[in-house]
Parts: C-alpha cells; structure tokens; sequence
C-alpha cells in the first residue's frame, strides 16, 4: 500500500510541472486610438495601453534643420483625435485607428501643420522581463518610436525624400513597417511608447492638403526561459524521487 501512496505522489509531482512548463506566457496587444474623430469616426480598438496623447511639438524652420535626436518642446497633454484614412493613407493596422493632433490633421478638412516633429504618448502596464514580438507602425510624414525614453531598433525615423505624399523612406503613410522584436526590456510597472511624428509641412501652416498623422499596432510576449522551466520540473520530479526512496527504507 505505501508503494502505492507514493506512486500517487510521484505522479501528481509529475503533472505539478506540467502547468508550469506550458503555462500562457504574459502578453500585451497594443494599438493606437484616441478621441472620436470627425463624423464620429472612432474604430473599434481593444488593447492593452491608453489612449494616445499629444505632447509636444518643436518647430523648424526648414527641412535641412532637422536635428540628430529631437528636443521635443513640453505642451499640456491633450488627447489624440481618431482621424479617417480615406484614400490617402493605408488603411489603419489590425485593432488601431489612426490619429493625430486634432480632427483637421488627417485628410477630411485638413489643415496644414507647420513643419517640425509632433510627440504621441501611450502607456501600458506590464509585469518586468524580456519580451518578443512586434511593431507594425505608419505615420505621414514618417515617425520613430521610443520605448522609455529609448529608440527601439529598427524604428527610426524614415527618409523625407521628395515627400510629394508619404515619406520616400518607412514608416510612411503608404504601408505599415512591422519591425520584429526580440528581449525587448519592459519596466515593472508603467511603460511608455513615444511616437515622435516628423511632418514636412510643405505649404503656409494653416494650409491645406498636407494631412498629419500616426497609427500603429503590435504584439508583445514574455515566455519564461526554457532553463528555468527544466529546473523547476526536474526539481520537483527530484523531491519525489526523494520522497519515494524515503517510502522504501521505511
């Protein structure tokens, strides 16, 4: 009978590692969105951070003035206004809208902005670790985005070139550039995602015809490391293997 009870252990030690081992790792969808827009254009978006905001803009003079790292003039925080795509831009990415500063920056009664670089904020909770995933993201003119104050690889800023619609270089407003992510460092805690929109303004500001705006979507996974999931399995396969010899000798 005791081999018996002590099989019985054994094996529920057994199953104990295997929730642990495929365990649903820790994940977080994210889109942008913001207030309703013009005509009540507001796409349905569920995710996982806030709501974008608008945070601060610095103007240039002109195009050549762009500076190596932006130095982004601080604004009270006003919240991002969902902007309709039409056929100007892309269409928005899976579960996001598009936004901007206000309702006429995209293409429905848009009024021009000056040219410079326009700061968006979002914000999520997460639990601290390495995660995996991506970033799809389109902007017009073009966009780099930070994660905490810190550029996230492959997410600069893109080429102006003629700039005759979207930026010649990605992101633009023409299609999405999904970057793949892989130990991307998340804080416990509050985590902020900053869009740092360049925006040509060609024309007088105040104009027409030279819309402004950021949409992006994205993905990111945290699975525990492989090592640590053998080890707390064998651990405890070990500490009945420990408890059986222990049931023999008895």
């Amino acid at each position: 009978m005791k081999k018996f009870t002590t099989l019985a252990v054994l094996l529920a030690a057994s199953a104990a590692a295997v929730p642990f081992a495929s365990a649903t790792p820790i994940s977080y969808t994210l889109g942008s969105f913001g207030a309703t827009g013009i005509a009540g254009y507001a796409p349905t978006v569920t995710v996982a951070n806030s709501a974008m905001t608008y945070d601060g803009n610095q103007i240039e003079p002109t195009v050549a003035a762009i500076p190596a790292s932006p130095t982004i003039s601080g604004i009270p925080s006003v919240g991002a206004t969902d902007l309709n795509p039409l056929s100007v831009w892309a269409a928005p990415l899976t579960n996001s809208s598009w936004v901007g500063i206000n309702p006429t920056a995209g293409p429905v009664n848009t009024s021009n902005p000056a040219y410079g670089y326009y700061e968006f904020d979002t914000t999520f909770t997460a639990v601290a670790g390495l995660y995996s995933g991506y970033l799809d993201v389109e902007a017009d003119d073009t966009t780099e985005v930070l994660l905490n104050g810190v550029l996230i690889p492959g997410l600069g800023l893109g080429a102006l070139g003629g700039n005759t619609h979207c930026a010649d270089g990605a992101p633009s407003c023409a299609a999405g550039d999904l970057v793949n992510i892989a130990n991307l460092s998340l804080m416990g805690g509050t985590n902020t995602l900053t869009f740092i929109v360049e925006q040509a303004g060609t024309g007088s500001p105040g104009g027409t015809g030279d819309p402004s705006g950021v949409d992006f979507d994205g993905v990111l996974t945290m699975t525990p490391e492989p090592n640590s999931l053998i080890l707390l399995g064998t651990g405890l396969l070990g500490a009945a293997g420990m408890l059986f010899r222990k049931r023999l000798t008895a």
